[in-house]
C-alpha cells in the first residue's frame, strides 16, 4: 500500500520526521544519527504504546480514537489547524478515491469572483490551481494570476526582487502550507505537484519537509502597480463553503494608503480593456500590465 492509500501514516512520519528533540524538550544525545524525533520518543510524549505507534505509522493500526489523536498532535506540536488536519486525514478512508478538487469547478464561484468588479479576485482549488479570476485580478499579475496556472509553482518559477523578498518568502511559506491544508493528500494531483517542485526547486523542498499547515486567510503583499510603484494591499481568502479545499481571494488597500489610487487605476484599466476603449487603457496614467514584474508575490 503506497501513501497516498494511508494519509495518516505517512502524515505521522513525515511530521515525526520534521522536529528536532530539542523542540520537544528531549536533550539531544551525542552523536545522534537519527532524522527527526524516534518512533518511540513519540509514543511516549503522546503517551502510547510503541508498538500501537509503529501500527499507525505502517498504516496497520485500527482507526485512531480522538483521545488518541489529540494526544499525537500535542506530541508532534500541531497548532489548530494542524490537530483539525489529522483528524480529518484519519477519516479518509484508503479504499475511496479523492474528491474531484482539479476538476470539478463549483457553480456559482466563478460568477461570485466576477462580482468583486471593484477589485482583483480570483478562486483556487485544493492544490492551489487557478480556476477563476477577474479582469483587475488578470492585470494585477497576468502571469501568476490566470486560469489552468498553479498559485504555487507560479511563485516558485522565480527568484524574488530584491525589494520584495521578504515577502516572496512569507508567501512561498504560506502557499506550501495551505497546499497541505486543503489538497486531499491522496490527490494525483497533489503528489505530481510535490514531487516536481521537490526536484526542481531545493527552496521548496526545504520548506515541505517543514510539514507545516496552515489554511491561507489574511496577507499583506507588496505588489507593484504602474505607475505607482510597489504597494501594499491587503487580502482575504475565504474557504467556499461545501467544497473540497476550493477558496476565494479578495484584494484591498487601507484607506489614506498609496495602494487606494493604485487598485483604482488598476480596475478603471480593466474596464476599459473590457470595453474596448484602447485609447484610455494605453493612457500613459495606466502603464501596460505587461509591466508588471513577474517576481512580484501574492
Amino acid at each position: 500500500m503506497n501513501d497516498a492509500a494511508r494519509p495518516l501514516a505517512a502524515f505521522l512520519r513525515d511530521r515525526r520526521e520534521s522536529l528536532t528533540p530539542e523542540r520537544v524538550g528531549i536533550a539531544r544525545e551525542p552523536r545522534r544519527r537519527v532524522r527527526g524525533l524516534r518512533r518511540t520518543e513519540v509514543a511516549d510524549l503522546a503517551g502510547i504504546s510503541s508498538d500501537y505507534y509503529l501500527r499507525l505509522e505502517q498504516g496497520r493500526g485500527h482507526q485512531p480514537s480522538r483521545q488518541v489523536l489529540s494526544a499525537l498532535g500535542r506530541a508532534l506540536l500541531l497548532d489548530g489547524p494542524g490537530e483539525e488536519y489529522l483528524h480529518r486525514i484519519a477519516d479518509l478512508s484508503g479504499d475511496g478515491p479523492p474528491s474531484a478538487e482539479e476538476d470539478d469547478l463549483p457553480e456559482g464561484v466563478a460568477t461570485l469572483v466576477d462580482l468583486y468588479a471593484d477589485t482583483p479576485a480570483y478562486a483556487l482549488n485544493g492544490t492551489l490551481d487557478v480556476v477563476a479570476v477577474n479582469a483587475p485580478g488578470r492585470l494585477l499579475a497576468p502571469d501568476q494570476l490566470r486560469v489552468g496556472s498553479n498559485l504555487l509553482v507560479s511563485v516558485f518559477e522565480h527568484f524574488p526582487d530584491p525589494h520584495s523578498e521578504p515577502d516572496w518568502r512569507r508567501t512561498a511559506e504560506t502557499l506550501a502550507a495551505a497546499l497541505r491544508y486543503y489538497a486531499d493528500p491522496r490527490s494525483p494531483r497533489l503528489r505530481k505537484l510535490v514531487a516536481g517542485l521537490s526536484a526542481s526547486d531545493p527552496r521548496f523542498a526545504a520548506i515541505w519537509s517543514r510539514c507545516e499547515i496552515r489554511p491561507h486567510r489574511s496577507s499583506r503583499p507588496m505588489v507593484h502597480i504602474e505607475p505607482h510603484g510597489w504597494v501594499r494591499l491587503h487580502s482575504e481568502t475565504l474557504a467556499v463553503p461545501g467544497t473540497s479545499g476550493y477558496t476565494v481571494t479578495v484584494f484591498f488597500a487601507e484607506p489614506r494608503t498609496p495602494g487606494v489610487a493604485a487598485l483604482r487605476d488598476l480596475v478603471a484599466r480593466a474596464r476599459a480593456e473590457e470595453e474596448g476603449d484602447a485609447e484610455y487603457a494605453a493612457s500613459p496614467s495606466l502603464a501596460s500590465a505587461s509591466g508588471v514584474p513577474r517576481r512580484q508575490a501574492l
